[in-house]
């Protein structure tokens, strides 16, 4: 049989093949490198988390220190570099790179501010280029980093676009607090889990002191981490609202938010997560919640929590092979559980909250607390066990529970409280 095929069509299909095939080396080409992201807080005595950055460099590469973020970028850069020295990493393969906005006054000689303009020195990618296998961005403000590397979208600076490459070929690219919240593309700049939850969204950044109380504020970030939005110093600032609501607010599915003194380390090529550090990765996934505008409410949100050791397919957002005993139907503890908020309630930190009193727990199904101001405006977090939910204990640090959590639905709704004094009776 003699089969013809016309011009067209044959142009057609050899064009379709050479996409392919160009899209196919692309994929591989941006899926060789790592990234590790810190929750911020991080200590010097942090063994895990500098062996998890150092393993993963390249034999034989050198570390670039990058203090963009910082307001003292030449002592927050010296003190990264010493800490690596003192964890066995060759003092002359750590270089500090010249990058950043803002004056450090502890260098009299120096004004570091001046070194913005670097950013897009072809001479600076050549130095770094052919040695430097990690690239360490310290903590600060994000939005230094982004005014710096990649002050319009579509506009990336050299030293930007080197780094892209970069993680193409294989490096690892780490950062701790603003260095996390840089890694995601939208980025979140601004905002406190109650005015986010409670206020609409600002489009307008009024500085770093929004960080800590003030409406949400989304920024696009240099999106090394493809996954969904990352948040950090989660468990200490309290940010599970606003990392819902930022996700409510970007269409993003997928939430990653990292507790201080923790890291994630992100294998690109294998498409996986593994939990590193003191504290947990809370991951959320809003892919069958429903949102309500204004006054915020969410439901059916899927929360899932990862300890030091843990490992997640973040193509399937399941727990490969977890590693603690399984809680469900052999749980340890049978009370019913406190509703309410305040510091007299214990496991303030999520992970914990989810482990003792419910994975753990046979005698509860939920467990709700409220956030709510002298005014009376709050709203209430609700944590429920269904079918798919699952729990993993093990002893995780010395004599400390620890608790690996999969699949509990989380809820927010708005509320009204009245505040009345108890009076003393007779």
């Amino acid at each position: 049989m003699k089969i013809q095929i016309n011009r067209t069509l044959l142009v057609w299909l050899l064009t379709s093949w050479v996409l392919m095939v160009g899209l196919m080396s692309n994929a591989q080409a941006e899926n060789n490198g790592k990234l590790l992201i810190v929750g911020g807080a991080l200590r010097s005595e942090n063994q895990e988390i500098y062996k998890a950055f150092i393993d993963a460099i390249p034999q034989g590469k050198h570390i670039a220190v990058v203090p963009l973020a910082s307001g003292s970028p030449s002592k927050s850069a010296a003190a990264f570099k010493n800490d690596l020295i003192s964890y066995g990493f060759d003092a002359d393969k750590i270089h500090i790179v010249p990058l950043a906005v803002k004056d450090d006054r502890s260098t009299d000689d120096i004004d570091e501010s001046q070194w913005v303009a670097n950013a897009n020195k072809a001479e600076l990618v050549m130095a770094l280029e052919s040695q430097v296998g990690g690239y360490w961005f310290t903590g600060g403000d994000q939005m230094r980093i982004l005014d710096a590397l990649l002050p319009q979208p579509d506009k990336p600076t050299v030293f930007l676009q080197h780094l892209r490459s970069a993680l193409q070929q294989g490096v690892v690219i780490g950062g701790t607090s603003a260095g996390a919240a840089m890694m995601s593309n939208p980025m979140i700049a601004a905002g406190d889990s109650f005015n986010a939850v409670t206020k609409k969204s600002t489009g307008q950044y009024y500085g770093t002191e929004t960080q800590e109380i003030g409406q949400l504020y989304i920024h696009h970030g240099l999106g090394f981490f493809p996954y969904g939005l990352v948040d950090q110093h989660f468990d200490r600032k309290a940010r599970l609202g606003r990392l819902v609501r930022a996700m409510a607010a970007t269409g993003v599915n997928q939430g990653y938010a990292v507790d201080e003194d923790t890291g994630m380390l992100i294998d690109l090529a294998a498409h996986t997560l593994k939990a590193v550090g003191v504290g947990s990765v809370t991951v959320l996934n809003s892919q069958k919640a429903e949102f309500t505008p204004f006054p915020f409410s969410a439901k059916d949100v899927l929360l899932s929590s990862l300890i030091s050791g843990d490992v997640m397919d973040l193509s399937t957002g399941m727990v490969v092979d977890p590693i603690g005993a399984p809680t469900r139907g052999k749980e340890y503890f049978d009370h019913q559980a406190l509703q309410g908020a305040g510091m007299a309630l214990g496991n303030n930190r999520v992970n914990r909250l989810l482990g003792y009193e419910l994975l753990d727990n046979r005698g509860a199904s939920e467990v709700k607390r409220y956030n709510f101001l002298d005014s009376g405006e709050g709203f209430i977090y609700r944590f429920t066990q269904t079918r798919k939910s699952k729990g993993y204990w093990r002893v995780a640090s010395g004599s400390v529970d620890g608790y690996t959590v999969e699949n509990v639905m989380l809820d927010i709704e708005p509320i009204e409280v009245t505040i009345t004094p108890r009076k003393a009776s007779d």
